[in-house]
């Protein structure tokens, strides 16, 4: 209207078109916050999800379910269409752990969401409502069941229940089995009747009673986890599972049978064997070969031969060693049989990392092989107190220089990524920016505020 009033005004008219000119310009502006207004309303009100096919969401739930389960329940609660979109997706509800808090009450509503297709199961529910749990699950279509956690006196209990009802080997098809608190080696071996397992994964915790028999049924493990007391060790483990990927042990060893006498025989090839991290007992490595080892990782022992025979492979990438007691010609020797160490940790360790250092860099280079580990990128030495900065100093400075000169095979030697010297005294401090402007992750932490109320309290 105002734009028609003026169309009709006669140029000259001055007066009567300038408050049409100001009233244009309060619509126009007027419009314009309206428009923003509304479109503010539609963002704060509207349901773009809402929009997408249910397929498409249910897909998305998926994933974040399947990164960690509590999602399933953490998601229900959103708002009333994503509960009825989960609570009618039975693989939403597939894991179900029980705690001591409502087991009976949280089974029965995971059966129903679940349609009784449970795929995971963890139980650590108290002995007087074990036995009302595993009634409730009795109705489960175990032929679904991927993977099981349990105490082993609970697994005894659930494997009796399966055979009563006539599914006595129900555990033969299980991808993953993780028993804690074990006490005894029947625990185990009381379903190990019938065919041979699926299993891929086996995790043993508590008192730890392992038997030949064990292993006439479970031959196909990618994974083995052990952690506890080893009161018998059986090496056929190794001869009957070949495609074994993981071994991971943190257990005190009191043995009943002697592996000496194992030790006669040609040790067992692993040849896929690719990780393997130790604590505590490891003597019993000397019975398998592991040609292609990338992985070795180990915590308070005495390492010197073991470590040796296991981690001077040039497949292996990092190692890791700590609290360990080793000679002073351990690693030199170790690392020159590792041309592709990667990372490199040394902790807690004393009288080792300086002889070390100088090892890695020698004052006269191999012109055929060119630099000790010339892949190494990650070296962790925090808490050797003995390390000097003479020795740090040397190491970066050479591996710097030589990470742009070709050596020997033609191969550059890497450049240092990350140095650790945590816990390290020695260290001077006016060096620290040196350091740093040469590692790109360089850290020097002289100690903790725990540290200094620790040596407050010694006094000194």
């Amino acid at each position: 209207m105002v734009d028609h009033a003026l169309s009709l005004l006669r140029p000259e008219d001055a007066q009567r078109r300038s408050p049409l000119v100001v009233l244009r310009e309060k619509a126009v502006t007027a419009e314009a916050a309206a428009e923003r207004q509304r479109l503010s309303h539609v963002a704060q009100t509207s349901y773009l999800l809402g929009k997408l096919p249910v397929e498409t969401l249910v897909g998305i739930f998926t994933v974040l379910i399947d990164e960690d389960h509590t999602w399933a329940v953490s998601l229900s609660h959103v708002c009333g269409h994503w509960r009825r979109i989960l609570i009618n997706t039975p693989s939403a509800w597939q894991t179900l752990v029980l705690s001591t808090k409502h087991p009976l009450r949280k089974a029965k509503l995971w059966q129903e969401r679940a349609k009784n297709r449970i795929a995971r199961i963890s139980v650590t529910v108290s002995e007087l409502d074990r036995a009302s749990v595993f009634a409730q699950l009795q109705d489960l279509s175990w032929n679904n069941l991927s993977s099981l956690r349990v105490s082993g006196k609970a697994f005894s209990e659930l494997c009796h229940m399966l055979t009563d009802i006539s599914l006595p080997h129900t555990f033969s098809n299980i991808d993953e089995l993780t028993l804690f608190d074990c006490i005894s080696a029947a625990q185990l071996t009381c379903c190990l009747s019938g065919p041979k397992w699926k299993l891929g994964i086996l995790r043993l915790s508590g008192n730890i009673d392992m038997m030949d028999e064990w292993w006439q049924r479970i031959q196909q493990l990618r994974e083995l986890h052990i952690d506890g007391v080893v009161t018998r060790f059986s090496t056929s483990v190794f001869t009957a599972n070949p495609s074994l990927e993981r071994l991971v042990l943190s257990c005190v060893a009191r043995l009943r049978n002697n592996l000496d006498s194992d030790n006669d025989s040609s040790p067992t090839s692993l040849d896929n064997l690719k990780t393997i991290e130790c604590r505590g007992f490891i003597s019993f490595l000397r019975v398998i070969s592991v040609p292609s080892i990338t992985h070795f990782s180990i915590h308070s022992t005495m390492a010197d031969e073991t470590l040796l025979y296991i981690a001077s492979r040039p497949s292996l990438v990092e190692l890791h060693i700590t609290n360990c007691s080793l000679g002073p010609l351990t690693l030199p020797i170790l690392l020159s049989s590792t041309p592709n160490l990667q990372t490199l940790q040394i902790n807690a360790i004393q009288a080792v990392v300086n002889e070390m250092f100088q090892f890695l860099t020698p004052k006269a280079v191999d012109p055929l092989n060119g630099l000790p580990c010339r892949a190494l990128k990650n070296v962790d030495v925090s808490q050797c107190s003995d390390l000097t900065t003479s020795s740090a100093y040397a190491f970066v400075k050479t591996r710097a220089q030589y990470a742009s000169e070709s050596i020997g095979s033609g191969e550059k030697c890497a450049v240092i990524v990350s140095l650790k010297v945590d816990g390290c005294p020695n260290i001077e401090p006016d060096m620290l920016p040196w350091f740093r402007s040469k590692v790109a992750r360089f850290s020097c932490v002289y100690g903790t505020r725990k540290d200094f109320m620790k040596s407050r309290r010694r006094g000194p």
